[in-house]
């Protein structure tokens, strides 16, 4: 999946974590990779992307209004940063703020 390049489509914190609802970008290699639809460049699956704790999470949302596209879906724009740092501490950040959490658990969900 190339996170980076997917959409994120909402926003749903929590104390204990952040789901973020995706527009995701399949690569070749996942198994529900398919031929993009005509007119599109890559391959779509919906689905959530859930980082959870078991210690309080650190979110900020920026509040900043969704841009809407062509088919009138509100997007956030894109998970820009997602990574782990040497603390255990694993960090999401893009258009539509940010969540920092430790000791973190990673799940991602495809429709």
């Amino acid at each position: 999946m190339a996170l980076e390049e997917s959409w994120v489509l909402k926003v749903a914190p929590a104390t204990a974590g952040l789901a973020l609802r995706l527009g995701a970008v399949l690569t070749r290699d996942h198994p529900k990779y398919v031929e993009p639809e005509p007119g599109e460049v890559d391959c779509y699956c919906t689905g959530w992307l859930s980082v959870s704790s078991s210690e309080p999470v650190e979110i900020r949302l920026s509040g900043a209004a969704p841009a809407i596209d062509a088919t009138g879906t509100p997007d956030y724009g894109h998970v820009d940063a997602f990574g782990q740092d040497s603390e255990d501490r694993w960090e999401l950040e893009g258009d539509w703020g940010y969540a920092r959490v430790h000791g973190a658990r990673v799940s991602l969900d495809l429709d």
